[in-house]
């Protein structure tokens, strides 16, 4: 889901991108602020309301960036890849690739987004005071307490112990460093984590009886996102410790079967069904893998009357397919998965194709990891 959207540019070589739900909600802040909040100015015109309302938005979401660079590049001196940050209705996400080695760069990189954004806060209530004194313009002033509060806002609402938001990750580091154990840490911040989304579900459920619909829905779609962030990041850490000694060579299937890409839409359906496989990589007429046609992609290309196209032109390029090797850790390949369109991946050892790995390879893996005997993490 973060890894689409508006693609901004990069910033510290961390690639910054934005969701179209911002786009709205930027437009949501910038109406509410020019035609409620900035009305109670006294002599201001509409167009200079406009016009604060919009700059005071653009700041916010400067705010939010900022907030995210702060986790971003902490991780990165932490030795963390990070590959990307995405703006979105809820605030900012920075993907990581990686994890933090211990409790102590788990804390420091989940608290620094809130410290950042305090900073922010004291700098625009400085900003607030400096104009107030000056006798600057009366929108001016208000755009600045505005931002002030809402800085405020946002660095004591990540504060809270609701993992996944900051505070939460920072109750997963204490756990963590008290009990040695990161996955069981995980586990009880995450349940902390569903337990605040359901109190804000609830809580929402109450303001809309209540006669304060937007409240309501608003909180109760914040608690959701919660509730459902809690426990996909749980599984994700989970996954990751019960993977954690295994290696892609245990999970592959090896020396897959190859199609053509010449072979047509039609000449796929009869190969599949007479074989156990319903995805195989693509290759050309020197033998080189040059990408990966499965089941979706033939299934899309007939439903678009393409039977007689070639897999070649319906498989998804090489370029485009996740590429390990036998000698990685599962929790790389689960990382690399991440970006898969069809959740499969391609396996090389020194340029020779030797395996795939598909969804069932991986359940099937999981399923046995999981029977291990847990140790402390």
């Amino acid at each position: 889901m973060m890894g689409t959207g508006i693609r901004l540019g990069r910033i510290a070589g961390i690639e910054i991108r934005l969701q179209w739900s911002v786009v709205i909600i930027f437009l949501l802040i910038a109406w509410s602020l020019a035609t409620v909040q900035f009305t109670l100015i006294p002599g201001s015109s509409a167009t200079a309301r406009w016009v604060a309302a919009v700059i005071a938005a653009l700041l916010y979401f400067g705010a939010l960036l900022a907030h995210e660079l702060g986790h971003a590049l902490l991780a990165q001196r932490k030795g963390i890849e990070v590959e990307s940050i995405t703006l979105w209705v809820f605030g900012g996400v920075s993907r990581l690739k990686g994890e933090a080695e211990g409790p102590a760069d788990e804390f420091r990189i989940g608290v620094i987004g809130p410290v950042v954004s305090l900073a922010v806060a004291a700098l625009f209530a400085g900003i607030w005071y400096l104009l107030g004194a000056l006798g600057a313009p009366a929108l001016a002033v208000e755009v600045a307490r505005w931002l002030a509060l809402i800085n405020l806002l946002l660095g004591v609402f990540n504060l809270l112990p609701a993992f996944p938001l900051d505070g939460g990750r920072v109750l997963r580091a204490w756990l963590w460093r008290r009990r040695g154990d990161r996955a069981a840490a995980t586990r009880t911040a995450a349940a902390v984590g569903r337990a605040f989304g359901v109190v804000f579900i609830a809580g929402g459920l109450f303001l809309f009886i209540a006669g304060a619909p937007v409240n309501g829905l608003w909180f109760a779609l914040l608690g959701w996102f919660l509730f459902g962030a809690a426990r996909a990041e749980e599984s994700h850490v989970l996954l990751a410790a019960a993977l954690r000694d295994v290696r892609v060579a245990q999970m592959m299937t090896a020396n897959p079967t190859v199609v053509p890409a010449d072979l047509s839409v039609q000449d796929y359906v009869s190969r599949a069904m007479a074989s156990r496989f319903t995805s195989f990589p693509v290759v050309d007429g020197s033998g080189a893998v040059v990408g990966l046609v499965t089941m979706r992609l033939v299934r899309a290309a007939m439903a678009r009357g393409q039977q007689h196209a070639t897999v070649g032109q319906v498989a998804t390029p090489l370029g485009q397919v996740p590429v390990v090797s036998p000698y990685d850790t599962a929790t790389h390949l689960v990382e690399q998965l991440q970006q898969a369109p069809d959740g499969r991946a391609l396996v090389f050892d020194g340029g020779r194709l030797v395996g795939i790995v598909s969804p069932t390879d991986l359940q099937r893996m999981l399923d046995l990891a999981l029977l291990r005997p847990r140790a402390g993490r």
